[in-house]
């Protein structure tokens, strides 16, 4: 099979024609205006607001303009993740899909993430909005900017903006489940910076990496068992200076690119003396063994890696102990899953990732910066994890570091109504459609129905997808059956909302 063979055509059409324009976060205005000229050359009306999300409207199929209006929802946004050696760049280079050579039952890209996360859900709901013969009440698409790095589209929808009631996000990742519900998240972040030293002569400098991790999202992949590669290597070295009673100097220290994505690489530039160096060495392989070993097959790739770095040494480090102090204020930050549901197995219900860290020592200065995502669905529970990160950091102004703070975002939980009726609808319809029910659940994951649900209460809400593995990482797949199933479901939905 090729990729031109895929049914349903007018949905694949619409999302290569999306793969084909760069939209990581904070760059999907090429995409919307693609997007609204489309929708106008078909005579729609298409609005891009304030915040950059694209608004249009379909009117509703003769006999039907009083049925309720439809908001179908989604992001034009991805998360840009490219492979190790990659030379991707997810503001000019365009995804590249292909099927699966291994599975053909998958779609993956090429070296980064796919996008199907949301740019498949953008598919499903444009390809609606030219389905012939669809009865339908009044549409509207609301295609929104950033969601996955705050979330600040769905926060700008203006206020009698849409004028629909019932809201179908399709940003869901199981063609098999209705998602009702998701966690509320904090997006904590630290800027650190201290006085800075030249190193003395002599030093052998080292290139420490850690690499070959399976990463993921942050919030479905937390509970996994998989490591967060920053914290891996500043274990590393922990136990390696430890062992081998040496303490380096750090100059660089970087990991992960995206709060909601679980670091799959990072590395570090550090200084010793010559003498000391095969005792940390051999201390450094056996903790990388040990770890190896700890994760097992949750996430068999780990490779650990020690190099002598060749070019100039650098010009400014952090002193031993400074370096050994910011070493354990980052060992001490939580991280990884904190709680799972008690009364819905399966469910994860609080967890945190140290998404960024990237530090280095330049013009006399150790200048730090953290970001950490917190993910509840319990409001407590998140605000006690944000306020713990921060005293971790905070604690470093007492051995000299200048620490700032802030929140970039914060995100209320979307709590699950188990009594709206548009679930018992498209409880219905999908059971007419495939002769069994949907599972129904709560997700981890954010999903910008917990921001319209304070904002917008009158909406009824519900959100669904296909099949979506490893969001987040290079390793998206996305279930090319699945995508026709889901699309066959929501049409379907569409329908007998219409009456």
């Amino acid at each position: 099979m090729e990729l031109k063979d895929l049914e349903p055509k007018g949905l694949w059409r619409h999302f290569f024609d999306i793969c084909s324009i760069p939209h990581p976060s904070h760059h999907e205005a090429a995409l919307a205006a693609a997007l609204a000229d489309r929708a106008r050359s078909r005579g729609l009306e298409a609005r891009i607001d304030g915040a950059g999300n694209l608004v249009i409207r379909a009117p509703a199929s003769p006999g039907r303009e009083r049925a309720p209006g439809i908001i179908l929802q989604a992001h034009l946004d991805m998360v840009p993740q490219a492979a190790s050696g990659s030379a991707h760049d997810f503001s000019r280079d365009p995804i590249r899909p292909r099927i699966d050579p291994k599975d053909p039952a998958w779609l993956v890209a090429s070296g980064t993430t796919l996008g199907a996360d949301n740019g498949i859900g953008v598919a499903m709901a444009l390809a609606l909005l030219e389905e012939e013969g669809l009865a339908h009440g009044p549409l509207e698409l609301l295609l929104t900017t950033n969601e996955e790095d705050g979330m600040t589209g769905a926060r700008g929808v203006e206020e009698g903006a849409l004028s629909g009631s019932l809201l179908v996000n399709l940003d869901g990742e199981d063609d098999g489940e209705l998602t009702i519900g998701c966690a509320g998240s904090i997006r904590a972040a630290a800027e650190l910076e201290r006085a800075a030293e030249a190193p003395p002569a002599g030093l052998a400098w080292l290139d420490t990496s850690v690499s070959g991790l399976l990463g993921g999202h942050s919030g479905v992949d937390i509970d996994k068992g998989r490591a967060n590669a920053s914290l891996a290597l500043v274990r590393l070295i922990r136990r390696a200076a430890s062992d081998a009673t040496a303490s380096p100097r750090l100059a660089s220290i970087e990991g992960g690119s995206a709060a909601n994505a679980i670091p799959r690489e990072a590395r570090t530039l550090l200084g010793l003396p010559e003498s000391a160096v095969p005792s940390f060495r051999a201390a450094f392989e056996r903790e990388a063994s040990a770890l190896a070993a700890e994760l097992g097959a949750a996430d068999p790739g780990l490779a650990a890696a020690l190099a002598p770095r060749r070019c100039p040494a650098p010009a400014a480090a952090l002193g031993p102990a400074e370096s050994a102090g910011l070493l354990a204020i980052l060992a001490a930050l939580p991280d990884g899953l904190v709680a799972m549901e008690p009364d819905m197995p399966g469910l994860i219900r609080t967890s945190l990732n140290l998404g960024v860290l990237a530090g280095r020592a330049e013009a006399g200065s150790f200048r730090l910066s953290t970001l950490v995502m917190i993910r509840s669905s319990s409001d407590r529970e998140k605000a006690e994890l944000g306020a713990r990160v921060e005293a971790v950091l905070a604690a470093a102004a007492g051995s000299g570091w200048r620490v700032a703070q802030s929140r970039p975002s914060e995100g209320p939980a979307w709590p699950p109504n188990l009594a709206s009726p548009l679930l018992a609808t498209a409880r219905s319809a999908y059971r007419e459609l495939f002769g069994a029910d949907p599972k129904v659940s709560s997700t981890h994951g954010g999903l910008e129905p917990s921001l319209f649900r304070p904002r917008f209460p009158r909406w009824d809400m519900i959100s669904l997808g296909p099949k979506l593995l490893y969001p987040h990482s290079p390793d998206e797949r996305l279930e090319i059956a699945s995508v026709g199933r889901s699309y066959r479901f929501l049409r379907a939905l569409v329908e007998r909302l219409a009456g």
